[in-house]
């Protein structure tokens, strides 16, 4: 459950119906969200009373209001900086505690300087990420290495949280998995409900392949777990795999979509739809037969069924480009396929039994 979501039920119980809340408190995700991490970092507390405004929202029996010193309507409690609030309210909320990423480290110093700092911004990103459906306390880092605290001490200077850090091995109690792009099995939905765990290794190779680095740290941390890769469609080609991304993936199915493709998609950078769309289209293209050589071409009228992972016209104009496959009428295809100049793709099928 999402933790705004324990917010709410927390207010319930404490009789409250109406909060008030500051209107500095500025939140691009769901309110009682953005509501309640404010409050676990301590960055406001709860208090007895106040008056309010406008309403900013209502979300089942909870009104939120713009905290108005002059305000005209009484609140049953409002927000407010600690140093500022007369009388304040226990909380207690029920912090989710599942699902649980770990993010290793063991391999901290196979990285380039560089990529520390690019590993560095991906987990800050993804305690950001965390922060939009759950808690600090869901992301864990483990193996950590004293240069990481450092270099994210001056990165993120006076930066708050309440993630878990541990200098050890993970330690894993309940049904896990880690996730690999050459995992021996395949993340599907069904197992995303049921796996408690996801460990990801803490690795980047911005500049250079680390070569089977997800499968070495695997037997260098001596997991017992399923390595599973995600996949869209049958491939790991465009599918994101910054760390912040891959969290983002399995909350937005587990939260959600309750689809790991639709998650996927929503992810994707330009890079990943342009890497994904030039693999699709090369094997969906036709082949044709011209003097000395062959060509790959495609129908107009399949180029939409196979952009399904949503790239731009641009995107699309520079697939083509890059892949050399020319673009031609439905008609002119016919003409060629009659005469035996042109003949499909391995992955043609797909998308013309869809015509």
């Amino acid at each position: 459950m999402l933790l705004g979501n324990q917010l709410l039920n927390a207010l319930r119980d404490l009789g409250i119906h109406r909060l008030c809340i500051p209107r500095k408190l500025k939140c691009n995700y769901y309110l009682p969200q953005c509501i309640a991490v404010n409050l676990l970092l301590g960055k406001y507390v709860l208090c007895l009373g106040g008056f309010g405004g406008n309403v900013i929202s209502r979300i089942n029996d909870l009104e939120i209001l713009s905290l108005l010193s002059m305000g005209a309507l009484p609140c049953d409690a409002y927000l407010a900086k600690p140093s500022d609030c007369t009388a304040s309210l226990d909380l207690l909320m029920d912090i989710p505690q599942k699902p649980r990423f770990i993010v290793d480290l063991s391999l901290w110093n196979e990285h380039t300087d560089s990529e520390k700092n690019e590993l560095i911004e991906q987990v800050l990103t993804s305690i950001n990420t965390i922060r939009r459906y759950l808690w600090d306390s869901n992301l864990e880092l483990t193996s950590t290495p004293s240069e990481f605290l450092e270099r994210i001490g001056k990165f993120a200077r006076g930066f708050r949280h309440g993630v878990v850090i541990r200098r050890d091995k993970p330690i894993i109690h309940d049904n896990a998995v880690m996730l690999d792009p050459e995992g021996d099995c395949v993340l599907s939905e069904q197992l995303i409900t049921r796996i408690s765990t996801f460990v990801i290794g803490g690795i980047v190779d911005k500049e250079r392949r680390i070569k089977d680095g997800t499968g070495r740290l695997y037997g260098l941390l001596g997991l017992n777990v399923p390595r599973c890769r995600i996949e869209l469609r049958g491939s790991v080609i465009g599918v994101p795999d910054r760390i912040n991304k891959i969290i983002e993936i399995i909350l937005i199915a587990l939260l959600e979509t309750g689809s790991i493709e639709e998650a996927i998609i929503r992810m994707m950078s330009k890079r990943d739809r342009v890497n994904r769309l030039f693999y699709e289209l090369q094997r969906a293209a036709y082949r044709l037969r011209g003097e000395g050589s062959t060509v790959f071409v495609i129908p107009r009228s399949l180029i939409n069924r196979i952009n399904w992972v949503n790239a731009s016209d641009k995107e699309v104009e520079l697939v083509l480009r890059k892949s050399h496959i020319y673009v031609i009428d439905d008609e002119e295809l016919s003409k060629y396929l009659l005469l035996g100049m042109a003949r499909p793709g391995p992955l043609t099928y797909k998308y013309v039994s869809k015509a």
